[in-house]
């Protein structure tokens, strides 16, 4: 189901509904013309406590699993959230740096915050972060600027070590999201969610009732409940593809914030000038 990630939600569910309930009520088609209804009544009384263990232990699967993958998805969404927010830290302890190293440090964060958004945010929607990982505004060459400066002083020194936790949480978490956008999860798991959706669907067809159209409509819509839920698993494993996928929003909240940073520096350089050009001068 991986090419459904690709499609618009609204085509995505109707793929689902269509093709899991028109193959269900197939299915109950050829069940029904191969066994008489009168026979299939007399298996309700143990097809319907089989069916019942069946599907509590099938519906447990399919909770466990989206559970697990909306977790997943949970954590790379936090971890883009700590490397962005990292990104601003780090830019507002360059701050603290004298020039020309404060410029270059600055220019150099944004750089690799506006190619996240702008380069790597669809390579990865395209699965395609190969080409992103390595790119040559990445982390090394913020640790080559924060290395190359040598601190005179105390303040200097500790200034230097804020900036290399930042760097060390930012390098961490770019590693972490790269690796979230390509593990997949275990085709064991697969495996047991499509066998186990033919099995209790399968088990559906032991009951007879005399209409086969009231039939066939309970049948293809617990089949499309199923397609659905396999659905959002489908999107929640893969947190950087499909129309659910963690945003690049917090990149673009910390372009907002160093905006605001230097704003907030030119305005002091601003004020400290002007009240310096408004003091008369003192008579030696």
């Amino acid at each position: 189901m991986g090419y459904l990630l690709f499609c618009p939600t609204w085509m995505q569910v109707a793929l689902i509904i269509i093709v899991f309930s028109g193959l269900s009520i197939l299915g109950l088609y050829i069940v029904r013309l191969l066994v008489p209804v009168e026979r299939l009544k007399q298996n309700h009384e143990v097809a319907g406590f089989t069916f019942g263990v069946i599907g509590a232990f099938y519906g447990l699967l399919l909770a466990f699993v989206i559970v697990a993958a909306w977790e997943r998805f949970d954590r790379a969404d936090e971890r883009v959230q700590g490397e962005a927010m990292g990104l601003a830290s780090l830019y507002r302890l360059s701050k603290g740096f004298p020039q020309p190293l404060q410029h270059n440090l600055q220019q150099a964060i944004r750089a690799y915050t506006e190619h996240a958004i702008d380069v790597e945010w669809p390579n990865m929607s395209e699965r395609s972060q190969d080409k992103t990982i390595d790119n040559p505004v990445g982390t090394l060459g913020l640790w080559a600027l924060v290395a190359s400066y040598n601190p005179s002083d105390q303040r200097q020194s500790l200034l230097v070590d804020k900036s290399y936790d930042q760097l060390q949480l930012v390098s961490e978490d770019r590693a972490l999201r790269y690796m979230y956008g390509n593990e997949e999860f275990p085709s064991v798991v697969w495996l047991v969610i499509y066998a186990g959706l033919f099995i209790t669907i399968g088990f559906s067809y032991f009951f007879g009732l005399e209409t086969f159209p009231s039939q066939a409509l309970m049948c293809g819509i617990f089949s499309s409940l199923l397609g659905l839920t396999i659905l959002a698993i489908v999107e929640l494993a893969h947190p950087y593809q499909g129309m659910v996928v963690v945003s690049d929003a917090p990149f673009k909240f910390a372009i907002t914030r160093m905006n605001v940073m230097d704003k907030v520096a030119f305005s002091g350089a601003g004020e400290q000038t002007q009240f310096a050009l408004s003091v008369p001068a003192r008579s030696p």
